[in-house]
């Protein structure tokens, strides 16, 4: 699955309506640059650990600023990997 894909269909999950979002097409772009605010990057951390089986805990500690960082992040803490597609693998977020 194209991590940059995921990471894009979670960001217009998080950010209401789509308002101001433009598509991150760069890993080591600023979120910033993407219209995304820290409160999207901390819904987004736990729509992640949700995908990614990562415990509550350590999700607590899930701050980046860069996709490349959120990844680094999830590969170093994840319990499981996301089958499927990335619209799959948001509709199985259990919220």
């Amino acid at each position: 699955m194209d991590f940059l894909e995921l990471f894009n269909k979670v960001a217009r999950v998080v950010r209401p309506a789509h308002q101001g979002y433009v598509d991150i097409t760069d890993m080591n772009e600023k979120l910033q640059e993407s219209g995304l605010d820290s409160m999207d990057g901390l819904m987004m951390g736990i729509y992640f650990a949700d995908i990614y089986g990562i415990p509550e805990e350590i999700a607590k500690e899930m701050h980046f600023t860069t996709v490349q960082e959120c990844y680094d992040f999830i590969q170093e803490h994840k319990t499981k990997d996301p089958s499927g597609t990335a619209e799959e693998a948001i509709k199985g977020v259990d919220w």
